[in-house]
């Protein structure tokens, strides 16, 4: 089990991510493409690419539910995170 207890969500290319660890060899992850086409930076980017961290999350805490035992698994925002109206 990792050490890291808070997840860092955010976007990495066309994906939105929960990352759990301290690196990628040794952490735990789970991406979730973006749906769509639209340009960086519009609302219906933005919330298209929270839905997508929103799916990468809800994934990385039931694939690790067992091994935190019903814990929550807590998160911080990377700076990666979208921003914009209604952030």
């Amino acid at each position: 089990m990792s050490t890291v207890s808070r997840a860092e969500l955010g976007i990495d290319g066309n994906a939105g991510f929960a990352f759990l660890g301290e690196d990628l060899a040794v952490g735990e992850a789970e991406f979730e493409t973006i749906a769509g086409n639209h340009p960086k930076g519009t609302s219906e980017y933005d919330r298209q690419a929270k839905l997508a961290i929103n799916r990468a999350f809800t994934r990385l805490k039931k694939r690790l539910s067992g091994e935190y035992q019903g814990k929550p698994i807590s998160y911080f925002l990377s700076g990666s995170y979208p921003r914009g109206a209604g952030a």
